[in-house]
């Protein structure tokens, strides 16, 4: 089917293989197109997992330049947490009565199935915890996740598999944190032991804290100067996962209540920096070293129009038309998908050389990162305001950039 010339698809699973069924009645809301795309980009990680074979079925496939390395193998997992990232806020709107409604009720079922294969010692696709980075990254994108839903997600698990989920994190703290994300994975994951374990080494997450805090005394670039450091770390890691970790640590240790409130000034600060990022026609500069994370790059701003916190200077009708224009242009692109319907390293499109010869498919999975307002419900504001122009200023300059250029200055 051409996807431009796609009309609204009612989405009704049939639980037939790995597809998706649906039947075509009129023309397409922005919500209903975004629904569309974020289920075919999770259904085959969740699905797989829920079945228990994910680790058998994911492709393993980098660009064509790249040589693939042994540890490319185990790094699937990788692929879980980062999808559960980006999909849970839906699926804490809960079920209802609405075709929508009951499709989150299917897949409610489904991503605890899988949760509880991903820690089961018995099952194939069981996480060793041997891999130890792998679980760490895995685990901080999931508890990630299990805060945005924690009614529909964490609280509808078996007590057996939370208790393996609490342990594994546990098995991460192994692992010696280094530099600004690792710090930030691993605070993230002594969060999730401290909401769903009850416990946390405290430790872990003052180092991270402070040593954020003193990064933002330096030059200004992560957020205080006239420059800004605008890149992928910042836009995945950085700045989501230090929200996060703040808005629990203020609440256990008061006394970081003053750096949350200036973090939720650089947080706004970022998104409407995102914003003026997008050209008309959905094309934008690449921040950082890979272009696999396009889509999840626009984290901040997506998270900013769902937890409502937007900067005064743009409208909800704004970011849902800037959104839905690099959606359509990444996610409509040849190459995307394989034939199998797995999110691909074409999303480099025909430049396979811009691959990162480090990323492997499980990595593309942070564009699900870009759907978190799909956890606003569809007579929200930010989907019934008219669609507007959006700022459009180039990478700060105003001069065009081509599409998948690398900004090097």
């Amino acid at each position: 089917m051409n996807t431009t010339k796609i009309i609204v698809l009612l989405y009704v699973v049939l639980f037939t293989g790995n597809t998706i069924d649906a039947q075509i009645t009129s023309e397409q809301t922005d919500r209903e197109y975004w629904l569309q795309k974020m289920l075919t980009m999770v259904d085959p990680v969740i699905r797989n997992l829920s079945e228990n074979t994910l680790r058998e079925n994911i492709p393993i496939g980098k660009s064509s330049v790249a040589i693939a390395g042994s540890r490319e193998f185990i790094t699937h997992m990788e692929s879980v947490g980062r999808t559960f990232a980006g999909l849970a806020p839906w699926l804490e709107l809960g079920t209802d009565t609405t075709r929508e409604g009951m499709l989150r009720e299917k897949y409610i079922a489904l991503c605890c199935k899988a949760l509880s294969n991903s820690v089961d010692p018995s099952s194939p696709d069981y996480f060793n915890s041997t891999a130890t980075r792998q679980i760490l990254v895995n685990s901080a994108f999931l508890i990630q996740g299990l805060f945005r839903a924690p009614k529909q997600l964490w609280d509808n698990l078996d007590t057996l598999t939370k208790q393996r989920l609490v342990e594994q994190w546990k098995s991460t703290r192994t692992m010696v944190p280094g530099n600004n994300n690792w710090l930030l994975f691993s605070a993230m994951i002594e969060c999730g032991l401290k909401e769903f374990g009850g416990e946390w080494d405290f430790k872990i997450v003052k180092k991270a804290v402070d040593s954020h805090w003193e990064w933002y005394k330096g030059d200004g670039i992560y957020g205080d100067g006239d420059e800004f450091h605008f890149d992928y770390y910042n836009s995945y890691v950085i700045h989501p996962m230090l929200k996060q970790v703040l808005e629990i640590a203020r609440k256990y240790e008061p006394e970081y209540e003053t750096f949350y409130k200036s973090e939720l000034i650089r947080f706004t600060r970022y998104a409407g920096i995102q914003e003026r990022m997008i050209a008309p026609d959905g094309t934008y500069p690449v921040i950082g070293r890979s272009i696999t994370y396009r889509l999840g790059a626009f984290q901040v701003l997506a998270q900013a129009a769902q937890e409502k916190i937007l900067p005064s200077s743009v409208s909800e009708g704004q970011v849902r038309a800037a959104l839905t224009a690099i959606i359509r242009k990444q996610l409509e692109f040849p190459g995307t998908y394989d034939k199998n319907g797995w999110l691909t390293i074409g999303l480099c499109g025909e430049q396979t050389e811009l691959g990162d010869a480090y990323l492997s498919t499980p990595c593309l999975y942070l564009c699900s990162l870009v759907f978190l307002p799909l956890g606003l419900r569809a007579d929200d504001a930010f989907w019934t305001s008219p669609a507007e122009e959006w700022t459009s200023v180039k990478a700060f300059s105003g001069k065009p950039v081509s599409l998948d250029k690398f900004l090097k200055e």
